[in-house]
């Protein structure tokens, strides 16, 4: 008896542990969201959690008025995105060390900039 109780409570112990351990590979983002002036062309940047990436946004007016949200990470996959009052717009994923690029025509007055990695 002691020992059926002893296995039970070693199964149920090892699944409430595997619930509540978080998986090391989940992802992680870093966003900004802008409502302000977009007469002219202005760019920001932030940090990752990690520290290891940055995700660059901004205004560009240089050909059309845009939106453009750059990320970098050195250690992992990596994309970038922008909402706007267009959409939902999407780079391509990138491996770590390279730069994640998505520009998109201008449009709406609060804007959504993101890297997610």
């Amino acid at each position: 008896m002691v020992k059926k109780f002893a296995a039970s409570l070693l199964a149920l112990s090892i699944v409430v542990g595997s619930v509540a351990i978080p998986n090391a590979a989940e992802a992680a983002s870093v966003s900004a969201y802008y409502s302000g002036s977009f007469k002219t062309a202005w760019e920001k940047s932030k940090s990752s959690y990690d520290n290891a990436g940055t995700l660059s946004y901004g205004y560009n007016t240089a050909w059309i008025n845009e939106d453009n949200a750059h990320g970098y990470h050195s250690k992992n996959d990596h994309y970038a995105s922008v909402s706007n009052g267009n959409g939902s717009f999407t780079s391509g994923n990138k491996g770590a060390g390279k730069v994640a690029k998505i520009e998109v025509r201008h449009k709406g007055s609060s804007i959504r900039y993101s890297m997610n990695y």
